[in-house]
């Protein structure tokens, strides 16, 4: 797997106009992915999938679909990823404390992994795990 957005990209968005960062940048880009890529669970909803002229998805041999693929060869992420990982970075590096948008009401478990702002950019394209 790789990053969702490059540090240009998160230096831009967080209005950082120096290297001071660098180190933080370099160690939460790559967590943030993981995290989202965790969260949304199936690994081709990353990614924009390639639609048939009917508008259906292209299917693989595993019947998984095909992401879209940009000039590099390399699959395009979903827009709402990018945006989920910029999110998710903000709130990190804003409230380093675990305050604000990153606290977990007592009642509501433990299983949240990103903020709420990333997790409602991503709930269209995580597949439901509740009957």
């Amino acid at each position: 797997m790789h990053n969702f957005v490059t540090p240009a990209d998160a230096r831009e968005h967080l209005r950082i106009d120096s290297d001071a960062d660098d180190r933080w940048l370099a160690m939460w880009i790559p967590a943030v992915s993981t995290s989202i890529a965790a969260w949304l669970k199936q690994e081709w909803r990353l990614y924009l999938p390639q639609r048939d002229a009917a508008g259906e998805f292209v299917l693989d041999d595993a019947g998984m679909p095909v992401p879209v693929e940009g000039d590099d060869g390399e699959p395009i992420v979903h827009p709402s990823v990018v945006a989920a990982t910029l999110l998710e970075l903000a709130s990190q590096y804003r409230y380093r404390e675990g305050e604000g948008d990153n606290v977990v009401p007592a009642d509501a478990g433990h299983g949240y992994v990103l903020s709420r702002a990333a997790t409602a950019q991503l709930v269209s394209l995580r597949r439901s795990t509740v009957a």
